[in-house]
């Protein structure tokens, strides 16, 4: 979003409060009907997305002053992108990019990022990774058994939180790729982290630099696809990237690989789970990793606050994300029951994890993975399954925090227990970002 489009969005908000809820027909019960976790902990109208679009509209016109109050709200905020689905049920507004937007200006004028989530863009500068960890044991993760070919076109692109963190996830992919005999490099020494959790503070120059460099390394050696277990990275490099710097190699996430090397028979999953399991879309990998579609038209007002676009503006409600793989993947396990959440697919509630809240105020991200664990709980399924490393973390906090009887899964690991094979449990993260 550039500068005049900013401007002129903050401006159209008509105060309707649609972002608070999922979509009135999507509602299936009062206990689960709200989407923001920010306004669902902090009650108070500018924690939500048209309370910061009032506040981001202040600034402009100078009637708020930037400050570490002001701040501390905006940042208190997933950027999980529930606002922006529900506002496309009655508006053409984005709020997640004006949020963005927001923090984006508030860097600029020295209030961002968090004292927390600066202390982490210091340690991917100076490590290439969010957790202080060295960067030459990024790769530790790997078994003796699974061997790296590094002439392979197919890279697997693992991230900081599955090499250092959740290792598990990045053990269950590339078994499960020898499984199936599929060949696959990894960048080894040359990958870095991929920016995401830069991005997501604001701070965009130095995010620019590390995607500059990650795509020069991937391009260099000819890569045709590029795969992540990270519904982060996954979404960085589907999304943001574009944005940026046009690439021309394919992307996935796991699941649609595996998806399809089921469907293919490359994979048979011959072995029973019998496991009654929920599923919870990663807002990574659902409503944001929908690509913005290129439009090219104008803005025309009609009175105070009421405007067309012309031609109309192609509106991303999070439809378009990934919700058919993982589920496909669940059906086909046998012996598996697949229940589903009241809020799901493009209205899934976040984990609470995104957006650098992990780090920088982790009783709020904790009080939304609970907020989510009950959901799972009520759902009456006594596994919770997810495919993104944050999501594993913070909703296994919740899971802990909570006393829940639920067990948490990665959908990977699954596909390790259908295939007969053997997985390693990594230690609990103890930070977060993003």
């Amino acid at each position: 979003m550039n500068e005049q489009e900013y401007k002129k969005m903050i401006q159209r908000c008509v105060r309707c409060s649609i972002c608070k809820w999922i979509p009135q027909l999507q509602i299936k019960s009062q206990k689960y009907a709200t989407i923001c976790p920010s306004i669902d902990m902090f009650n108070f109208h500018s924690y939500s997305a048209g309370g910061r679009i009032i506040i981001a509209l202040a600034l402009e016109m100078g009637r708020l002053e930037p400050s570490q109050e002001l701040a501390d709200i905006v940042y208190k905020c997933t950027e999980c992108g529930g606002c922006a689905v529900s506002c496309k049920f009655l508006n053409t507004l984005e709020p997640l990019e004006i949020i963005v937007k927001l923090r984006e200006k508030l860097v600029s004028l020295g209030y961002g990022p968090m004292p927390k989530q600066q202390q982490y863009i210091e340690s991917i500068k100076r490590y290439n990774n969010p957790y202080n960890e060295p960067h030459e044991e990024r790769l530790e993760w790997l078994p003796n058994d699974v061997q790296i070919d590094q002439n392979a076109k197919l890279l697997y692109f693992v991230g900081c939180t599955s090499s250092y963190r959740r290792k598990e996830m990045a053990i269950a992919a590339v078994r499960i790729m020898k499984a199936a005999g599929i060949a696959f490099n990894i960048l080894q020494d040359d990958e870095f982290c991929c920016g995401s959790p830069i991005l997501r503070t604001g701070d965009v120059n130095t995010f620019e630099k590390i995607l500059n460099k990650n795509l020069d390394i991937i391009e260099s050696k000819g890569i045709k696809t590029v795969i992540f277990s990270c519904a982060g990275c996954y979404d960085t490099f589907k999304v943001d990237y574009p944005l940026y710097r046009k690439y021309d190699f394919r992307v996935l996430h796991t699941v649609e690989l595996f998806d399809e090397l089921i469907e293919s028979g490359s994979l048979e999953l011959t072995k029973e789970v019998p496991l009654t399991v929920t599923y919870h879309d990663p807002c990574h990998l659902g409503r944001n990793a929908e690509r913005y579609e290129e439009w090219d038209g104008d803005i025309v007002p009609l009175m105070p606050f009421v405007s067309i676009n012309i031609p109309p503006k192609p509106k991303r409600t999070g439809a378009k994300g990934i919700y058919n793989a993982p589920r496909n993947i669940l059906k086909k396990i046998r012996g598996l029951n697949f229940i589903e959440m009241e809020r799901i697919k493009e209205y899934a509630y976040c984990c609470g994890a995104g957006a650098g809240v992990k780090s920088a105020f982790p009783e709020m991200a904790l009080n939304t993975a609970k907020t989510r664990i009950a959901e799972a709980e009520d759902s009456g399924a006594n596994i919770l399954v997810s495919s993104c490393p944050f999501c594993s973390t913070n909703l296994q906090d919740g899971i802990k925090d909570r006393n829940s009887n639920l067990q948490y899964y990665d959908i990977s690991e699954l596909i390790l227990m259908a295939l007969g094979l053997k997985n390693e449990k990594s230690k609990q993260a103890t930070a977060g970002v993003r």
